[in-house]
């Protein structure tokens, strides 16, 4: 049986929990850059094949539209990761650096109640439509609908990082 993940007495991440969030964000950013290149590749081929030599890839579009669905998910994390979502923080800069970030914390949370109905619902409806399948390339709905729950459990992971950071900076001032 393999030890539990350590924690050290800061509230940092221990060695083996740092390593598998390593993994996991080097994992998401290949599968990602992967993606968003298949779907451009196939769309541009798309145009030469239907525009120029008037014969069109038939599952082009819908494997395009499929890899910039995942993509894009799977960005979501990505940019948030790196705390880069777009943010109206006008008003919240005239408050004390401490009622900032409590405030951040709070919002955060709030994202993650989100996600969490996100996973919920996504993963329900992948279920229901497990027995759909697409009309050019024939795979199950369920595999494109799973993009949601996945990014979503992405997005949580990377947003309890974001509060873990502000929490320790909260600690400092």
């Amino acid at each position: 049986m393999a030890p539990a993940p350590r924690f050290s007495g800061s509230g940092r991440q221990g060695p083996d929990v740092k390593n598998i969030l390593d993994a996991t964000d080097r994992a998401t950013d290949v599968l990602c850059l992967i993606l968003m290149s298949v779907g451009f590749v196939i769309t541009f081929f798309h145009i030469i094949g239907r525009y120029i030599l008037k014969a069109p890839i038939f599952y082009s579009e819908e494997l395009a539209r499929y890899c910039f669905i995942w993509a894009c998910m799977l960005g979501a994390s990505v940019v948030n990761r790196m705390d880069e979502h777009t943010s109206v923080n006008y008003f919240t800069t005239f408050l004390p650096k401490r009622a900032q970030g409590w405030l951040y914390i709070g919002r955060q949370i709030a994202i993650l109640l989100l996600l969490a109905a996100l996973i919920y619902y996504g993963v329900a409806l992948s279920i229901k439509m497990n027995t759909v399948h697409s009309a050019a390339l024939d795979i199950s709905w369920s595999y494109i609908y799973m993009a949601l729950p996945v990014g979503s459990l992405l997005l949580i992971l990377t947003t309890l990082r974001l509060i873990a950071a502000k929490g320790r900076e909260l600690k400092t001032l």
